[in-house]
């Protein structure tokens, strides 16, 4: 069962936003796109993890949850994928590398080798899934529960691999391999009953915390008053849709709706503060009326914050549904 599918990730979500709204001259362009790039590629390579998984449906109980973020000793930590079984619980962590990759041992190194022949020594997965299993180790043990833990490096990309020595603790596979190998995994103890595995599953939902780094704007070194302002249609891509007559009109492409300001509310948060005043809406939304302003304001979906002059309003927390889903 899939407890926790995966969703766009906020960094992701937060560069297509600001890749938007910089300007093609800006002088930290390059870098937005670029990091957009590295940042969408490895998306696509987990999704097409999922979709591997997808095929592994065992007769026992068993759970599995996406894009993970936990806490546990001051430190957060995220997990690509886990896989829940009665006997074992797998980290899987996922690389999406059209290059190829050298991995040596003795020190153990990673190197991407490119197609122009350079070379380029990565950070070692191995280390960071050790990590992991650590941190979850330690997370579950406050918990009361002991179960065998491992790890996997995966590669969406069947590009060519050269291991010189495989590790021994470590198994490193494509993700096409991901089905066959949690299939041929013995079930010998059963640890975890199909009653615990829910209650685990819920409960590394609840404490699952998604992490972001907003606003992006500080994180790139933007000044704010470089984003540039006004509704994006969401049909012809454009900046620029104007209200009247009750709702939102492009003039590009003749697009018109009613909620098509919400994005860009989110496109503040995502980019430049975690609050919003009615005047920075209507700034952000190149929109004058400020009655018209507050109506808008109150049906986005935000929690309001403050009387008068100190008003403002910020994103209501989500919850998190723990219904299983196949």
């Amino acid at each position: 069962m899939i407890y926790k599918k995966r969703t766009l990730p906020s960094e992701l979500k937060a560069l297509i936003s600001l890749d938007k709204r910089l300007p093609n001259n800006h002088d930290k362009k390059h870098n937005v796109k670029k990091n957009l790039l590295i940042c969408q590629a490895s998306y696509n390579g987990k999704l097409e993890f999922d979709e591997h998984i997808n095929e592994f449906r065992p007769d026992y109980p068993h759970a599995i949850l996406h894009d993970l973020y936990l806490q546990q000793d001051g430190a957060y930590f995220q997990i690509d994928s886990l896989v829940i079984t009665p006997s074992s619980i797998t980290i899987v962590e996922v690389k999406n590398h059209i290059d190829k990759t050298v991995i040596k041992a003795n020190p153990t190194q990673f190197i991407r080798v490119f197609q122009n022949g350079e070379r380029k020594a990565m950070r070692n997965p191995y280390i960071e899934i050790d990590r992991k299993i650590h941190l979850l180790k330690n997370w579950l043990g406050k918990r009361g529960i002991q179960i065998p833990i491992d790890g996997i490096l995966t590669f969406a990309h069947t590009n060519e691999l050269a291991i010189e020595h495989p590790s021994p603790e470590m198994k490193t596979m494509f993700t096409y391999e991901v089905p066959v190998h949690f299939r041929s995994l013995p079930v010998n103890e059963q640890i975890l009953d199909g009653h615990a595995i829910y209650n685990l599953a819920n409960a590394l939902l609840e404490h699952h915390k998604e992490y972001n780094t907003f606003p992006i704007a500080n994180l790139y070194g933007i000044n704010p008053a470089d984003i540039r302002p006004g509704v994006i249609c969401p049909i012809c891509d454009r900046l620029g849709m104007q209200w009247g007559r009750e709702k939102w009109n492009c003039l590009s492409c003749g697009h018109t709706g009613k909620t098509e300001h919400r994005q860009t509310v989110e496109d503040w948060f995502m980019l430049v503060q975690p609050k919003m005043t009615n005047r920075e809406f209507r700034y952000f939304t190149q929109l004058n009326n400020r009655n018209v302003a507050r109506g808008l304001l109150a049906k986005s979906g935000l929690q309001l914050i403050g009387e008068r002059k100190a008003a403002h309003y910020i994103l209501m927390k989500e919850g998190k549904s723990p219904t299983p889903v196949e």
